[in-house]
Formats: C-alpha cells, structure tokens, sequence
C-alpha cells in the first residue's frame, strides 16, 4: 500500500519535469528557427566550422578562445548540416543539458523543490534565450561548470572513484571552451580546497586531480599566456566604466540584448521594472538566509557557496580589468550562470516552506517570467524586422548583377555577414601595405592602390571608430566615381559606385 502511495505522489511531480522539458525545448526550438540574425560572434563560429580541424587550433591559439567549441560545433555540423538553425541548436543542446542535470543529479542531491525550481528558473531567465540562439561557447560552458561544481560536491559526499573522474573531466571540458570557463573552474578547486580543509577531509583527491588538469591545460595555457602578451597593448573589450558595471548586474534580467534599440519600452520603463524584480529578490534572499541559522540549516550554506561560487570568475576578470587589462565583458559571467541559478533557486525552495515568504516568492517569480516573455517577444520582432533588412540588401545587391562587393580592411567586419546573407558574389577586402589576418573569412585580397572596377558596390559598417577613415576613403574616390544608388539597412551601408567616364 505504501508502495502504491509513494508512486502515486512520484506520477505528478515526473510530469512537472517533462511539462518543464517539453516547454524549455518548445521555447528554444522555436527561437532557433525565428532567428534568421547574423551577428559578427556567430558568423565567426559559422566560419570556424568550415575550416579543418587543424586550422581551428592554429586560429584559436591567436585569438581569444580555447578550441573545443569549435570543434565540436564542426563534428555536429558535419552530421546535421551547417545550416543556421542546426548551428543554433547545437547551443540550445547546452541549456537542455543543463535542464537534464535538475531532472536527474540535482533532484537526487537537494530534492525536487530545489530541481523543479531550478529548471523553471533557467526557462524564464531573458538570458538564457540568448544563450540558446547565439552560435557560441556559452551555454555549454554554463553546462559543464555547474556539472564540475555538482560533480565536486558529490565527490566531497561519497568520495567514489566515478565522481572524481566526472570533476576532473567536466571540469578540463569547461577549461577548454572558454577562459571564463576556466576561472570558474578554479573558482571551485578553491572552494572545494577550503571545504575539504574545513570538514578534515583527506587533499589527496583534489591534489592528484589538480596536477592532473594543470598538465592536460599545459598546452592551452602557453598559448593564453602569449595571446595575453600580444594584447597587452591594444584590445578589442574596452575599460570598464560605471555604466559597464550597472550592465553586469541587470545583465541576466534584460528584457532585451543590450545591442538591440529601444523599441518596445523606453530605457526609463526597462529600469523601473528591473529594480522591482531584483530588490524583490534580493530583499527575499536577506529574508530566507537570516530566518534560518545558517551554520546548521544546510541549504543556506549551499545557496552561499554557490553564489560566491559564480561570483569568484567575475571578481577574477574585474581585478584584472582594473588593474591590467579589459577582459570582463557582459556575456562572459553566463559561464557560471548555471551555478547563479543553483543558489537561488535553493532559497526559492526555502523560501517555499516560510508561509510569509512563499506569496514573495511567487511574485518574483512572476516577475521574471514576464521579463522573460518580453525579452521574447522583443526579441522575435527584432528577428522579424532584421530579415526585411536582409530582403532588402539582397534585392539592392541583385539589381544589377555581377557587380563586385568591395570593403575597406578597417571595417571588413560586415562582410562576412553579406557572404552569408548572399553567397554567391564575389567579395574582395582592399587592404594596406601591411598584411591582415582575416582567418577564418575568406575574401578575394587587393592592395587599395591597385583596386580599379568599372561598376562595385561598396560597403561600410555603422561603426564609430572607423568614420573618419572611411570618409577620407570616400573622398579619394570623388574624382573617379559617383554614387548611383545606396541603402542603409540594420548597421550595414552598400553604396552603388560606377566609375565617371571623361
């Protein structure tokens, strides 16, 4: 009879997992195939994919990120096609990985309020919509972070052979696809380092797993080591400034990509409602973790370690950023998102069993679903709107065909978006005396002083630091060609030169 009770009350809650499951891939599924954008990163990791597996270590080894990413995008493109919707699908495997670790090790360690309340988070966070959609490292990363730091906790528990073995494997996995990956698995060494200390616990493990990592990271770390010397001096990631630091902490609540313009709601109206939803939690999180003694209730203390946990990578990249070089940008903290949303959903769940905090609880969680349904629906506006832009630059560039696309080497940027959005013109880059590196593109190359072309449609990007170069291009052209015709569709300027015939 108790048998019979015991599976009657599992039969809803396993429908709770696979109604959250079924929405969180219905949701993601559904934006991959909305998302018809070519954004500088995604167009570089799609390019990244054509090439062989030996050029990607030689790209990435003087660029900025490991090459696992890449890789792997390649073997998958290699059985799926290397289509846009199959390459943002290969991100949105990361988050269901992630979803698949609060259905199974999550819910087995800390209960299924904790996993249920987890999964639901990472649904309705807005950032996670990006993480799913964008042709990157991040939602993978985010996956085998959080599955070191699981796997460290289990190892700390029952200290068996198989999750050693996890926390060393996930862990080296995280390192390699992106740096911040990296900080955050030290981050946990650290952590897991002071804990094993704290409760006497033998180092023999984490040592043998340590040296372990550092010799398998050995190769990957040299080259780091270097591309931070050649960087040293000039860098994409600007310095950080107050309004930088405003946009790291509301980063993963916006209810847009912070790129996009202010279409559906004004900046003001965006701000209000951010500061409503994060004093909520923040005013229920200070509830939860004082209404309980925090040294003997054990969900308090995982919810601090796991925040101070996310939080260390950050701190890392801030210091650094600070003191010697910009590397802190805004989608790099989403490698430990998964362990942000660990700690709160362990005090939503604590927040559950307090009557007076449950009401709170659900207002916030309220809250973010709504952000996160208008971070969708500005989102697929914006999708809807960029394709008409797309339509157009097809339609500009096909007016007369045959006629070369040509770019200045300082704002080559948009061209590879065009090669994609139209693939079959020719493409040429007009560089310097000196040579560029434009791996992994492919262009057709010409020295700027030997370019000549009767008709050519050339091409300029809306961006800030290179006008002054391109108008004083622009004005070199004066005396030889005339402009017939132009458009201006997202950041992207195609003007229509032919050539003045004496």
């Amino acid at each position: 009879m108790e048998k019979l009770k015991s599976s009657a009350m599992k039969i809803p809650q396993a429908l709770i997992y696979i109604c959250l499951l079924t929405f969180g891939v219905s949701l993601f599924i559904y934006l991959d195939i909305k998302n018809t954008t070519l954004l500088y990163d995604d167009v570089y990791s799609i390019f990244m994919a054509k090439t062989s597996y030996t050029d990607i270590i030689n790209i990435t080894a003087s660029d900025v990120h490991p090459p696992l990413y890449y890789w792997c995008l390649k073997f998958f493109s290699s059985l799926f096609g290397d289509s846009l919707f199959a390459l943002r699908l290969f991100s949105t495997l990361g988050v269901i990985a992630a979803l698949l670790l609060g259905c199974f090790p999550i819910r087995r360690l800390f209960g299924g309020k904790v996993a249920i309340t987890f999964m639901l988070l990472i649904i309705i966070f807005p950032v996670t919509q990006y993480m799913a959609t964008e042709i990157r490292m991040y939602s993978w990363t985010m996956f085998f972070v959080l599955a070191c730091a699981l796997s460290a906790y289990q190892a700390s528990e029952k200290g068996t052979g198989i999750h050693w073995v996890l926390f060393f494997g996930t862990g080296l996995c995280a390192a390699y696809l992106h740096n911040y990956g990296l900080l955050s698995v030290f981050g946990i060494y650290v952590i897991f380092f002071f804990f094993l200390i704290r409760t006497k616990k033998k180092l023999t493990y984490l040592v043998l797993c340590g040296v372990a990592f550092f010799i398998a990271y050995l190769p990957w770390l040299i080259q780091l080591w270097g591309q931070i010397d050649n960087v040293s001096s000039g860098y994409w990631i600007k310095p950080l400034t107050l309004n930088d630091i405003f946009l790291h902490i509301y980063y993963f609540y916006s209810p847009k990509e912070i790129w996009q313009p202010f279409t559906n709601f004004t900046k003001g109206e965006m701000m209000c409602g951010l500061i409503i939803l994060m004093v909520t939690q923040l005013v229920l999180t200070i509830k939860v973790l004082l209404s309980d003694n925090i040294k003997k209730d054990k969900m308090s203390l995982l919810a601090i370690f796991s925040f101070i946990t996310f939080l260390i990578p950050i701190a890392i990249g801030f210091i650094i950023s600070v003191a010697y070089l910009p590397i802190l940008v805004t989608r790099y903290m989403t490698c430990s998102f998964g362990l942000f949303v660990l700690s709160l959903a362990f005090v939503l769940a604590r927040a559950m069993e307090h009557p007076k905090y449950k009401q709170l609880s659900y207002i916030f969680l309220l809250l973010l679903f709504f952000t996160g349904v208008v971070r969708f629906y500005s989102g697929v506006n914006y999708y809807r709107h960029t394709e008409s832009a797309y339509q157009e630059i097809r339609k500009f560039i096909n007016i007369e065909g045959g006629s070369p696309l040509v770019i200045n080497d300082f704002s080559y940027y948009a061209m590879p978006r065009l090669q994609l959005i139209l693939p079959e013109n020719e493409y040429i880059v007009l560089t310097g005396e000196k040579s560029e590196d434009f791996r992994p593109f492919r262009f057709k190359e010409r020295r700027t002083t030997e370019f000549v072309a009767t008709e050519f449609i050339l091409v300029h990007q809306d961006r800030e630091a290179i006008q002054d170069d391109f108008s004083q291009y622009r004005q070199s052209l004066d005396n030889r060609y005339v402009v017939i015709d132009s458009l201006h569709a997202t950041d992207i300027h195609l003007y229509r030169m032919k050539k003045i015939i004496p």
